[in-house]
Parts: structure tokens; sequence; C-alpha cells
């Protein structure tokens, strides 16, 4: 597709007004689980630390607690309970608009209280999944609205994490150790779901624009970079395992917010004061499809529009329902240049493009006995896209038959897993997932040349089965060695591929501070399923690709400096087999940029490997101070059918993040929060595709291929720096609060590679470069 230039305008933030002189207050409430079994924490104590007099509760028989009078501002709390680590969760942002909801999980400890002393944990040391031991990572929402560079979105976030990198300003793909976005698993609620991204898989396979998830709806989750648990499957780089919230069980709430990138309504509560059930729900729409009107005509306005819900309905006797859903549709118009403007062939064409997904599933969660309880999901996910292309001559006239494309697919999920908490020694985690996969597709593909019938690349419609299975076990060997292992296995019936994958690591606590482990996995997953029909002569030689496998071997090793300095250090090797190439060429879907007209004809004879080390230097909020340094040095190449190998796409060869922030508690009484903070990102460039120069000047247009010994992706860009910052202002207020924000990413303004083009006044190939600035100023107000 052609570049798209984003023109926004930025408003003036209003004035603040005086703050109240009387201290505000607010509830914080919540449960308290045992980890394993998920049974109430009856009789544990919930402290608000530092509070005058003591402000404190105890948890009842369904595992619920509340604090009354909370100061409104950053707090800390400290959960115990005799035979329990000791829980403290720091810095907790309490406002006047909404009560604090907290969820906590207490892990039994596996030592007895005379031979060792533990301090408290903090709740982000460990990501949520306990089967995790490395490469693994809590996300934490208000991170998310806090850190800079992220506008909201979590995908854009997590590229401030060692391990991960961005593609481009543009787009919020999650390039994990040099790995294509496109090899992410993400889920929502326990289940796979395609790319929760507006505009997705236009300019990079599994990446789009900006993420369809409101953070008014998010819950705190986990973030993966290698050696997965054994109930992640379909996967080859990483994993993104989103935890949607529960409403508010005892007071409706409501938020608006209005900014530049669009408007977006909230709004959760109990049904009733008789019932327990709750619910919550989330609708944005564009800013710039409401004033599209007034814009130019080949402004290439970007509109969107989603909605995504959550209702929990827990029983007494029949265990907990939640029904939870996400949907999302875009659509952009793209004029040709004028005749008189333009520069390339490119510059003639003009598309129409529409795109929806949705995910939704019905959930529910029971005890089985003392020692067991089981999840349950029935869920249908998916995504389309409607695509026309058309190229208009040199008389300004529609002569050309359009390109068009028509992707429309479906899954039905069902899938359960028994949580088994044996002892302290011995947990286990089992189950299975039965995936329906509906496709309906026709790809053709046109070019500008007059009477030429467009070629049918894609055309099928049908249905098959992917079933996957997992166990895996954590062992408690003594008090210092853990012990998780497991399998996965998937069967594609498409072509009647089986993949088993053992998956195993060792923790070793080496103090109260200090963690080492080490960990390895086999991941595998399918192909997006239009590759598979590829149209070569009425064959498709690719339906026999079998799934690309990738083994994972990590190093873990993390210290807690002080009480909120963190260091992680990670040295990492992956080796891939299985990879789809082509036959006699370099391209490969490791590679693939965006896969609107894919056409090859692969083989899965390819090889892989990635190795490097991820360093962070994380300084928690303490004070009103926080920064977060991280470096990854990688090299990420693969081997195709011709036994030459080559750079990946991706292989930045580094990525260096620094973010820094202060936030300032202001007013009479405290009760107002100014924050700041501000990131740099220095990354390695992308890699460049080889080009036929010869073949470009006699065709008039860029030709890609390796002549003269010109390997593909040899070529690296020049470094890109791009530094982003964000400024907010919470006003808390006995009723309400309002938060002013601006958000800017890539305020330097660092120009990057947008593609090759033709030129034809210059008649040769030259590189063509944009910079992409994204602003976000917002007001909002919670209720």
């Amino acid at each position: 597709m052609k570049k798209i230039i984003i023109i926004t305008l930025i408003g003036i933030i209003g004035f603040c007004g005086l703050s109240f002189s009387q201290s505000i207050t607010q509830t914080v409430k919540g449960t308290v689980l045992e980890k394993g079994t998920g049974t109430p924490a009856v009789g544990a104590n919930v402290v608000l630390l530092n509070s005058q007099p003591l402000i404190g509760a105890m948890v009842d028989f369904d595992g619920n607690f509340i604090l009354e009078n909370v100061p409104v501002g950053r707090q800390s709390f400290q959960v115990s309970m005799l035979g329990y680590e000791t829980m403290l969760i720091s810095n907790i942002l309490v406002s006047s608009g909404k009560q604090t909801v907290l969820n906590i999980e207490l892990q039994e400890e596996a030592t007895q209280l005379n031979e060792i002393v533990l301090a408290p944990r903090r709740q982000k040391e460990k990501p949520i999944n306990g089967l995790a031991s490395v490469s693994s990572r809590q996300f934490s929402v208000e991170e998310n609205q806090r850190f800079a560079g992220g506008i909201d979105d979590p995908a854009r976030l997590v590229s401030s994490f060692a391990g991960v990198v961005s593609p481009s300003t543009k787009s919020n793909g999650i390039s994990i150790r040099g790995n294509a976005p496109s090899g992410l698993l993400w889920r929502i609620e326990g289940v796979e779901i395609p790319s929760p991204n507006h505009f997705a898989d236009l300019d990079i396979a599994g990446a789009g624009a900006l993420t369809a998830l409101s953070n008014n709806v998010l819950g705190n989750s986990d973030f993966y970079t290698g050696a997965f648990p054994a109930e992640y499957g379909n996967a080859i780089s990483g994993v993104f395992d989103i935890n949607l919230r529960s409403g508010n069980s005892t007071e409706r709430e409501y938020s608006i917010q209005a900014g530049i990138l669009g408007l977006d309504f909230a709004s959760e509560g109990p049904f009733s004061k008789n019932n327990d059930a709750t619910y919550l729900f989330n609708y944005r729409y564009s800013t710039l499809a409401l004033i599209g009107s007034f814009l130019p005509d080949d402004a290439g306005i970007l509109k969107y529009q989603d909605l995504s819900y959550k209702i929990k309905l827990p029983t007494e006797k029949s265990g907990t329902f939640s029904l939870w859903g996400l949907g999302a549709y875009d659509s952009i118009d793209a004029e040709a240049v004028p005749i008189e403007e333009r520069v390339s062939e490119d510059d003639g064409w003009e598309s129409k493009l529409s795109q929806y997904l949705f995910a939704s599933g019905l959930n529910h969660k029971i005890r089985v006995n003392d020692v067991s309880n089981l999840n349950s999901t029935l869920s249908v996910s998916g995504n389309g896209m409607s695509f026309k292309e058309q190229y208009i001559d040199d008389s300004n006239t529609l002569n050309y038959l359009p390109s068009t494309t028509k992707k429309n697919g479906y899954k039905v999920t069902l899938q359960s897993h028994i949580n088994s908490y044996f002892s302290e020694k011995h947990y286990n985690r089992t189950g299975f997932y039965v995936n329906y996969l509906g496709y309906d597709l026709n790809v053709n593909s046109a070019s500008d040349e007059q009477n030429t019938t467009p070629v049918n690349i894609v055309n099928e419609k049908g249905n098959s089965m992917l079933y996957q299975l997992f166990s895996q076990s954590r062992f408690q060997l003594s008090n210092k060695f853990q012990l998780n292992a497991g399998f996965h296995m998937q069967y594609f019936n498409l072509n009647k591929d089986v993949s088993i994958e053992p998956r195993i690591s060792l923790k070793y606590e080496i103090n109260e501070r200090q963690n080492l482990a080490l960990a390895y996995g086999l991941h595998s997953r399918i192909e997006s399923l239009p590759i598979y029909f590829v149209n070569d002569n009425g064959n498709q030689p690719n339906k026999d690709l079998k799934f690309m496998k990738s083994n994972h071997f990590v190093l873990s090793y993390n210290t807690m400096l002080t009480d909120n300095l963190k260091l992680s250090i990670e040295p990492y090797y992956q080796y891939l087999t299985n990879v789809p190439v082509e036959e006699d060429g370099f391209k490969s879907t490791l590679n693939i940029q965006n896969n609107l007209y894919f056409e090859e004809t692969l083989v899965s004879t390819g090889t892989g490997r990635n190795f490097g080390i991820d360093l962070s230097l994380e300084q928690y909020l303490n004070k009103g101070f926080y920064y977060l340094l991280s470096a990854s040095v990688f090299d990420s190449k693969y081997t195709g059918n011709d036994g030459v190998e080559r750079n990946t796409r991706l292989n930045k060869n580094y990525g260096f993040n620094a973010l820094v922030g202060k936030e300032w508690q202001v007013g009479k009484s405290k009760n107002n929060l100014l924050s700041a903070n501000i990131r740099l990102n220095y990354l390695g460039g992308n890699r460049l595709v080889a080009i036929d120069e010869q073949e470009s000047i006699a065709m008039q247009e860029v030709v890609y291929g390796e002549t003269n010994g010109n390997l593909s992706f040899s070529e690296k860009l020049p470094d890109t720096p791009i530094t982003s910052f964000t400024v907010s202002f919470r006003k808390n207020k006995p009723k309400h609060a309002s938060v002013w924000s601006l958000q800017v990413i890539n305020s330097s303004q660092t120009e990057e590679f947008d593609s090759h083009i033709f030129n034809l006044n210059t008649n040769r190939v030259e590189k063509e470069f944009s910079t992409t600035v994204v602003p976000s100023l917002s007001y909002k107000i919670e209720f």
C-alpha cells in the first residue's frame, strides 16, 4: 500500500483549577486467593503501609477485603498470612474517580520458618503464571498509561523491554530476539486470537498501527520472550497473555476520554445490588473519522472503531461464568497521486480497504475438589479484509483491471485445563484445545498493464482442525531448587502433521534476592492459512508445509540490588527447523513484510538461528522516581534451500532503551499528581531485499532479485534513534478525577525507510524515507 501521512492538530491543555484543601480518600478493595488452589486466603491480613492510624482488614470467607478512607495518590499494601510468602503491592495509584481493586494471589512457602526468613515478595517480581521460570515479565496496565512511547498501546509499551524491538515507528509490531512479529502468540482470557490491532498485517505481518484494546478493560498480564510454559502453543518467538479485568462489584463507574486519536467511553458496575454479577464495556471511535469530511480527499484518513466487554456471573454452587469479547472495524481509502506530481509508477495506484476482527468467549471456572479447579472456555474468533487496488493511467482513467483481495477466517475453540495442587512440592496444569478453522479466501493480483487478466493467487473455501494437548508440573525439589517440566503436542489436520514439544526449566534460589534459571523449550506454529493454498497452475504445493519449529535455550540471572532496583541478564540461543523457504531462492516466511499477495512456492527445508544477550536494569517507582534501562545484542540468520546463510529482515543486531520518569504529588493536600517521563530507543537498522538493477531499468519498476553475488538482507539501513515523551496531570476531586495527557512518539522526528521506488525522472531505483510523528493529546474524566 502507499504510505499514509496523517496530519494532526495539537490543542491546548485546559486550566487545571485550584486544589481542594481537604484530604481526599477512596475505597480500596479486592480478593486474596491461594495461588495453587484458587481458594480464598481466609484470615490473611491486608495493611496500608505507613498509615496513621493503621488502616487494615482481614480477608473474609469469600476471599474479599475492603479498606475505607485510603488517601488518594501512590499507596503501598502488604498482604501476609502464616505459611505463605508475604506479598508487597507497592505504589498503587489510588484515584478519587474510581475505586481501586486489587486481585492478589499468595504463594505457599516451601521452607520452614526456622530455616529462613523471606523478605516480602513484590507482586511485579513474578509473572502471573507460576509455571514460568525465564524470559517472562508481568505487564502492568498502570505502566502502559505511564511509560513514554506507549500511547496506551501494550504492543508499543513492551518495546521498552529487553529482547524486544519495534520494526518501525508507524507500526506496533513486536519483534522478539530477531524474530518476525508474526511469530508471537496473542491470547485474551486464555484464548488464542488474531493480532488485536487496527490495520493489522498491512505493512508488517503480525503488526498493526495501534491497539484495538483499551486500557480501561485490561488487567495485569504476562509477556514472554522465549522458552515459555507448556500451555502455550502455535508460537515461535513469544507470547502476550492478556487478561481482562472484571467490573466493580459494588459501584457503577464511568470514564470518558477525548483526544487526537479518538473518543473513548467506558462503563462498569454491578447489574444489581442483589447479586455479584458485574459488567464492563468500552467503546472507541476514531477522531479522524469524525472530522474526515473537513479534510482533503487525498488525506488517507484512518477510520476505526472497537468494542470490548466482560460480564462476570458468579454462582454459589456452579462456579463462575464470564462472557467476554472484542470487536474492531477499520477502513481507509487512498487516492492516486495527480499525474503531474508522480515520481514512480507506484503513485498511480488507488485503493479501498476495510478490515474487521472479533473474539468472544464463554468461560467457566469451578472447584473440583480441595486441591483442583477446572477452567473451560468455548470461544469464537476471526478476522477478515476486503481490499481493492486499481491503477490510473496517464490519461487519468481506470483502464486497468483491479487487484482484489477477500480474506475471511474464523476459529471455534473448545478448551479446558485442570489445575491440581497436590502439595507444596507438586503443582500440575493439564489441558487441551480443539480448534475448528474456517476460511474463505480469494486473492487476485493485477498489474499496471492494460487488458491484463488478474492472476488468481488463492481461491479456497473450507475448514480444517488443529488439536493441542499439554501438561506441565512444578516440582519444589528443595528449599532452593524448583523444576518445571512438561510437553505440548499439536496435530494439524490439513496436512496430518504432528509436533511433540518438550519443555523443561530448573530454577535455583541463590538467596532471597538472587536466582538463577536454565530452560529449554521446543515450540512450533502453523503458517498463515492463505500460504497453504497458494495456486500454482492448479496445484497447491504449499499444502504439505510442516510445522515450523524453534528450539529455545535460555540462561537467566535475576538479582534485587536494592529493595527497588532489579538487574536481569539473559543469554539465549534459538535454533529453527522446518523453515518454509523458496526451493531455489531467498524468500521465506521469516521475512514476509506483508502477505497481501504472497504467491511463492515453498518447501520446509530451511533452518535458522538467533543468539544474543538481553540485559535490563529497572528502578521500580520509589519516591516518585523510576527508570528502565535495557539492552539487547543479537544476531539472527536463516539458511535457505540453496544452502546460503542470510540475515533475517529484522536482524537489527542491537537495540538499546532508556526510560526515565518522575512524579510529583501537588496541591495543598498533595491530592493531585503530575507525571513526566522521556524515553530513548536506539535501534539498529532493518535489512533490505536485494535489487536487480538492470531488470528494474528494463521494466521501469522495482524488481527484486539477487544478482552479481548481492545477497538479500546484506545491506543494513542506518540506525534509528527515536525519542518519545509523556506528560500528564491527574486532578482528584471528591466525586471525580480528571486527567490531561500529552504523549508524543518520535518527537526527535527521525526519518525511517519506507520502500524502494523506481524514480521515472532519474531512471533508477531509490530509497524512499519518511518521518512519522505520533502525537496524542487527550482529556479524560473518571466518575
